[in-house]
This record gives C-alpha cells, sequence and structure tokens, in this order.
C-alpha cells in the first residue's frame, strides 16, 4: 500500500496545533458542527453509502490521516486509497428521524481518530425505511465551514448522477506549493504579523485573566437587511460587523486603538475556492481611529486595514506562535492580546426572508473555557446572533453588557433598523 508523506498544508497544521493544545477530554470539539444533508433524490440507502464513499475519493482530506515524524516534521498521507475501503473503515450507520437528535449531540462529541481512522463519520436518516437526511460529522483537519458547503454541493451532485468537474485543488498539492514556490507568502505573512504587533498597544497591568464570562445577544436584525444595509454602505457585511465591534470596544474600554484577530477564511481565488481542507486562520489588524468620523467613514477605513490583515493571514503556525510569545509573553511591557472575531455570515438570498424581532441579553457560563482573552462570534443564516465568551481582566460582566448594547445600536443603525420591544398581553 502507498503511504507516501507529504507536508502538511498551513491551514492543516494551524487546526493540528490547536489540537494539541486542547485537553485531552475536549479533543472532539476540533470537530465541525455536524453537517445535517437533506436528500432531496430518490434513493435506496445502498445509493446513499456509494455517493458518500464516492465523495471521499473526490477530495482527498476526507481519507488522510496525519503523523509527526522523528524530526518532528508534521506530514500527511493517504489513509485509505479506494471507496470500498473508505466504507470498510468508516463509524456509520442507519438510524430512524427519531434518533436524530440523539445523534447529533452524541456523535459530535466524540474524537474522530486523525492519525489512523477516517476523518469523518456518517448516519444515514431514514423514515418509514426511506432515505430523507444525511447527519455528518467531520474533523475541522479535513474540512472547514466553506469546504463544507462544497462537499454538500458535491454530495448531491454525486448521488444525483450528475456529472462534475474535477475539484478546483486539494491539499497535497498545496502543501507542496506553500513548501515551494509561494513560500515567499509565508515570509510576507510573517513581516506582516511582526509589525502589527510591534504597533500594537501593550498591557497596562499584568493582572492575571479572570473567570471565563459567557454572553449571547440575539439581535433579532434579519440577515437580508443587514446586508442591503452593508451594501447602500459599499462594504461586506463582515466589514460592517468588524467596524461594529471595533466601535463598540472603543465606546466602552475608552480606548482607540484596539489589535483585531479576525477569522480569515483564506478562499481568494478559484484553486482555493472550491478545496475541501481546513484553511481558517487568524488575519491580525490594528484598527486606530480617533471617533470623530461617521460610522460609514469608518466602515471603509476597517474595510481597507482588514483587507490587509485577510491578505497576509496564511502564515505558518509554528512562526505565529514564536511571534506571540515574542510579543506578548517576552515583551516589556507586554502587547495586549487584543480582540477575536469570527463572523459566519450567510450570504444574500441564502434563507427566506424573516421580520425584525426583538433583542435579548444573556449571560451564561460558556461551554469552552480557554481560547482567546475576548472572543465575539457572530452567526446569521436568517436573523443575527452574536455569542462571546470573555475572560480579560479589564472586563466584567457590566463592562460586556455595555459592549454588547453598544454592538445592538450599531448593528440597528447600519441596517436603518430602530430597536422593537416584545409584545406586551
Amino acid at each position: 500500500m502507498d503511504t507516501t508523506t507529504y507536508p502538511m498544508t498551513i491551514g492543516q497544521l494551524s487546526v493540528y496545533r490547536d489540537v494539541e493544545r486542547m485537553p485531552p477530554d475536549r479533543r472532539w470539539e476540533a470537530n465541525l458542527q455536524p453537517l445535517v444533508w437533506d436528500i432531496r433524490t430518490a434513493c435506496e440507502v445502498e445509493d446513499v453509502w456509494r455517493a458518500l464513499g464516492d465523495l471521499a475519493m473526490r477530495h482527498e482530506s476526507l481519507r488522510t490521516n496525519y503523523a509527526i515524524d522523528d524530526s518532528g516534521a508534521p506530514l500527511q498521507f493517504i489513509g485509505a486509497h479506494d471507496a470500498k475501503e473508505v466504507l470498510e473503515r468508516v463509524e456509520r450507520g442507519v438510524a430512524d428521524i427519531a434518533e436524530l437528535p440523539e445523534l447529533l449531540a452524541t456523535k459530535y462529541q466524540e474524537e474522530l481518530d486523525i492519525h489512523h481512522g477516517i476523518p469523518w463519520r456518517a448516519w444515514i436518516i431514514t423514515e418509514d425505511g426511506v432515505p430523507k437526511q444525511v447527519l455528518y460529522v467531520v474533523h475541522h483537519m479535513a474540512a472547514d465551514g466553506a469546504a463544507s458547503l462544497v462537499m454538500q454541493d458535491d454530495f448531491h451532485a454525486l448521488l444525483a448522477g450528475d456529472e462534475l468537474p474535477p475539484p478546483s485543488g486539494q491539499p497535497i498539492a498545496m502543501a507542496l506549493d506553500q513548501q515551494g514556490a509561494g513560500a515567499h507568502r509565508l515570509r510576507a505573512a510573517e513581516r506582516h504579523w511582526r509589525r502589527t504587533l510591534d504597533a500594537a498597544p501593550r498591557r497596562t497591568d499584568d493582572t492575571p485573566n479572570g473567570e471565563m464570562l459567557g454572553a449571547t445577544l440575539t439581535t433579532g436584525i434579519p440577515l437580508q437587511v443587514a446586508h442591503a444595509g452593508a451594501a447602500k454602505l459599499g462594504v461586506s457585511l463582515q466589514t460592517v460587523v468588524t467596524a461594529a465591534y471595533y466601535h463598540a470596544v472603543r465606546e466602552v474600554m475608552g480606548r482607540t486603538a484596539v489589535l483585531m484577530m479576525a477569522i480569515s477564511a483564506n478562499r481568494f481565488d478559484s484553486a482555493t475556492a472550491g478545496t475541501v481542507t481546513s484553511l481558517v486562520q487568524w488575519a491580525p489588524f490594528l484598527l486606530d481611529f480617533d471617533g470623530t468620523e461617521t460610522f460609514a467613514e469608518l466602515a471603509a477605513k476597517v474595510n481597507g486595514k482588514a483587507l490587509t490583515g485577510m491578505k497576509n493571514s496564511v502564515c505558518d503556525p509554528d512562526v505565529v506562535n514564536r511571534v506571540r510569545e515574542e510579543f506578548f509573553e517576552q515583551a516589556d511591557p507586554p502587547v495586549d492580546q487584543g480582540f477575536n472575531l469570527n463572523a459566519i455570515l450567510a450570504p444574500p438570498g441564502f434563507a427566506p426572508a424573516v421580520e425584525q424581532r426583538p433583542s435579548h441579553l444573556e449571560f451564561a457560563p460558556p461551554a469552552r473555557n480557554f481560547g482567546p482573552g475576548f472572543y465575539l462570534i457572530v452567526r446569521a443564516i436568517d436573523t443575527i446572533d452574536c455569542i462571546v465568551r470573555c475572560n480579560r481582566p479589564d472586563v466584567d460582566q457590566t463592562k460586556l453588557a455595555a459592549i454588547m448594547d453598544s454592538l445592538q445600536r450599531t448593528l440597528l443603525a447600519a441596517a436603518g433598523l430602530e430597536a422593537v420591544r416584545e409584545a406586551t398581553v
């Protein structure tokens, strides 16, 4: 059997290093959120398995394993070479639709073996014996959120028997390019990280991080209205969210200079857009504006800064860790670790339009109690929700509530909306 090894891609290695830092009993958190695909084609159970096997053969990351050699080099290799082997080795099953809620909870919270196993598991969900849905759990090293959409489209096409063009890229070829002809981009990214952190604000005290606070802001803002508001400003909704986040931190914390760390999908061209793998990494950029500008002006400025950060976000994670240690721990005084953002926003038209709903802020201990000191996740399919976890020593629950209130007000204004109240009886 061919077990030729290759370097990991930068994206794979980034996830791998994150997994290494996870507590062993929390490594299931490296799984993507469970995917549930509706079955649109009349078929039998075996047809679904055939399509899933074909999907794994189409995208090599769905049958790739990972290793660290004796020198410490991170490697990837193809772990299964045909669909029959994939289906023999993968964890899979068939379940009635009544079992789906339990499977969603349990199969997501089980670690996937990325060293020796198939990096996904699947259950065909039936109703009266007829396939209706597929529950698919995949490791983040094999696929990120954008890749999961590619997989979903390809699965439907394969199940329907449609012809598909070859994939736009594969991880092994990407890794070889990153270590060869594309290495200059990694060096440019390191220079960007160093310049950004060198100019970033420093910590003003050495108080250790406090307990992890968690909050969820249900904005009630319809996604389609928010996209329309962003279009009027001439920027993307992601830029509006980033600018609103910065404005809230600036307003409540009383600082103009804020180091931002935003998740970048790193899918900027046709070669990467359709590649099934994990490409996401943190993109650092420094925002420092005096507050005299309108929000439209702020959004335009933030857009330029964020784009520069995104263009330099593909960086060797081992280099990033060394740079972080140099500036966040060894510098005197150390650099403030900033504010992190992950905006997961469906595109315009993805879901039917909905009415605006009242907003609501709820505090609860977060499920995950490690990671960035202030981490805002913004999710939107039909309306916008903001989830934050924070253990910064300079942000207590009162300040966190004020930041979320400012964020809500700015997002409403950008969408051209006013606050609505809960209906009373």
